[in-house]
């Protein structure tokens, strides 16, 4: 059997990312070990039932990522990807890789959080105050989980840029690719407006005033509280649930 008869047949929605998805994945199972080369382009697309100028679209996207490396004369020779950490690796990994490698990435969103608190009301400005009350009015404002999620994010850099510390910044960034902005299997994390609004703004309240060690465990305890509704909403999550979150019964206890 030739290698690429492996790969699955992209869904017709959204071509282009769906021939990327299909190409990361077959590289990230093994299929294309690093250093090999992908398929002569006219064989890929029969393979993947594609044409031509999707296939190429796909690969671009493939390429973006820093999966393959074109080369003249080589064609697209499969590079390393546990060396990556592209956003869109970052969210082929936890696809392929499933609730474990997500509750994985929770932890270290979990570990950073006391210190974004602890430090944007330590080093935040007035002005920085301002801005995160506009993204916290913005959560309230969204009429959609989707539209919640991509606020939600947002509300958490202005909180980061707060920190002015911005090798922070670029930790989280790389563990916030993995959740998205845009609708996926996490947006029904986002579901119940109230629980986000009311966990935002107990950590918009001691930032402002301040407050550093309630701004450290606010951030915390937000963030325990959406991974825990992550796990839930994403497929076969809530198995792993409890490594994402810590003991069910401190989760459980009144906040």
């Amino acid at each position: 059997m030739n290698q690429s008869s492996r790969i699955s047949p992209p869904d017709r929605q959204r071509v282009d990312e769906q021939i990327a998805a299909s190409i990361a994945d077959a590289i990230l199972d093994g299929v294309f070990p690093p250093g090999s080369t992908l398929p002569p382009e006219r064989e890929l697309a029969e393979q993947l039932g594609v044409n031509r100028t999707s296939l190429r679209q796909g690969l671009a996207r493939v390429q973006q990522m820093g999966l393959i490396e074109v080369r003249h004369g080589s064609g697209s020779v499969v590079c390393d990807p546990e060396g990556l950490t592209h956003p869109a690796v970052v969210e082929a990994l936890v696809r392929k890789l499933g609730p474990g490698f997500l509750a994985e990435l929770l932890e270290i969103r979990a570990a950073l959080g006391p210190l974004i608190g602890r430090l944007a009301a330590q080093r935040g400005t007035a002005e920085d105050g301002e801005a995160l009350t506009a993204a916290l009015a913005a959560v309230g404002e969204t009429d959609t989980a989707a539209a919640r999620q991509a606020a939600d994010l947002a509300f958490f850099r202005v909180l980061i840029r707060s920190t002015r510390n911005r090798a922070l910044g670029l930790l989280y960034r790389w563990v916030e690719d993995a959740f998205g902005g845009r609708e996926h299997e996490l947006t029904e994390a986002y579901t119940d407006a109230g629980a986000v609004m009311s966990d935002l703004q107990a950590i918009t309240e001691p930032v402002r005033a301040g407050d550093a060690a309630a701004a450290a465990a606010a951030v915390e305890t937000y963030l325990n509280a959406s991974a825990l509704r992550m796990m839930l909403a994403y497929p076969g999550g809530g198995d792993a649930d409890e490594r994402a979150t810590g003991p069910r019964e401190s989760r459980d206890a009144p906040r």
